[in-house]
Parts: C-alpha cells; structure tokens; sequence
C-alpha cells in the first residue's frame, strides 16, 4: 500500500490532503483521497474521493459527498507508424434532482411569473487526441462537447536527454495562444513558465523532487494587466510512503 501526503500553503490559506492507493485483482489500482475538508469539523464525506483505476485502460471517480461521478475511458494504437492517443472523458452526477418550486400565488389581474427551473445535474463531456510523430515532437488537441472551440498543443523536446520542452497552445474558442518552456536539471530540479495571451498572466515554477520519495514546489503567477497587483505565490509539499 502507498500512501501520499501533500501540504499546500497559498497566500493566507494553508490546506492538506492524503491519498491511500492499494493493487487489486490483476492491473487495477485502488485509490481514497482526502482533502482537510473530510476532517474540518469531524470526520465527513466532504473532500473525499475513491477512484478505481487500470491505468492506459480506464479511472473511474467517485465522489461521495455530492454523488459526482468521472469516468475516463483510455486507449493507445500505432497508425503509420505514428502512436495514436484517444482519451474519452465524462463527468456527471448522480444526486437526484431536484424538484422545481411552485411559482407564489398572484392577483388575478397580474401575470403569473414563470416557474423557476430546476437545476439540471452537470454533464461534461470531453476528448483528448495526441500524436506523437516521435520522440521530440506530438500533436494534442482537446475538446469539450459544447464548447464550440477546442485547444490544439504542440510539443517539441529539444535535445538528446529531451530536458528542454516547448509547449505552444492555441484555443480556437477564446482565439488566443498560450506559451510554455520546461526544463529539467539533473538532481531532480525543473523550472517551468507559461504565458497566456488572453488574460496576461505569467507564471513561473520550481520543482525540486527528493530521491527519499517526495518532492517540493513554488509556484508565483503575475498579473501583467495590472501590475499594481501583487503576484500570487503558491508553495506545495508532497511526500510519498510505503505502507
């Protein structure tokens, strides 16, 4: 049995999370996670989600609080030489829904209003293509049912050890791009930064993985519309242990 700890401390507010992941039958894994939510004010449902996975095949989501459901279907196959990614993903809920509340009476003379409709349970419904022509270089494109637009990324890792990655994305739906270079280091440093056309915002990353099985991240996003904004700073710890 693993076990994952992940602490995260974000301006003024500082919250935790823990994760138990065990091996069933065969290739499927079986995960329970928890937010500080669960505990807050005595042990509850809130924050907590139980997964049951087999990975490159399927992962499915539950969430017990609010009955929210994610089922991810995955597969793989080489098409000209060229492997070929489909991921197939659908978010739904399973609490009943609710009943519409009857409109209040009125004067005869006045028009009734309309009845106020019930809130319809959320479905989501999204796939994920990637090519990867080789090595260095792959083709991504996602879209969400609905949304009239879809994101197109590409990839290209530079070099020999391939530690250097560009990640330029366009979304058609917003028509804006946005930017991001990667680099590995050896002993387990990566820098990252993005850049987002549409709204501005530039973020810069530190990660620092530990060979004892954790890992600690700082994160700070600026603002460039509004540089009179402070930049938004983001620190995260996470340790790995076997059980």
């Amino acid at each position: 049995m693993k076990a994952t700890v992940k602490g995260r401390y974000e301006g003024d507010k500082a919250t935790a999370a823990a994760t138990l992941a065990l091996s069933a039958a065969g290739d499927l894994r079986l995960r329970a996670s928890a937010t500080d939510a669960a505990f807050a004010a005595g042990p509850s449902l809130d924050g907590l989600t139980l997964t049951l996975e087999k990975p490159g095949s399927f992962l499915l989501d539950l969430k017990p609080n609010n009955q929210d459901v994610r089922f991810q279907f995955m597969n793989s196959a080489v098409v000209l030489d060229k492997k070929v990614s489909l991921t197939y993903t659908h978010s739904t809920s399973l609490a009943p829904k609710p009943a519409a509340i009857p409109a209040p009476a009125t004067s005869p003379s006045a028009a009734p209003p309309p009845a106020p409709k019930a809130a319809a349970p959320p479905n989501r419904t999204a796939l994920d293509l990637s090519i990867a022509f080789d090595p260095a270089n792959k083709v991504s494109v996602s879209h969400a049912l609905g949304s009239g637009g879809c994101r197109v990324k590409y990839s290209y890792a530079h070099g020999a050890g391939r530690l250097t990655t560009l990640e330029p994305t366009f979304d058609t739906a917003k028509n804006a791009w946005e930017f991001a270079v990667a680099r590995r280091f050896d002993g387990g440093d990566a820098v990252r930064g993005t850049y987002q056309a549409s709204t501005k915002q530039l973020g810069l990353e530190w990660t620092r993985s530990s060979s004892i099985g954790g890992s600690f991240k700082v994160a700070t996003t600026f603002d460039l519309s509004d540089q009179s904004k402070a930049p938004k700073l983001v620190a995260e710890s996470t340790w790995n242990y076997e059980i």
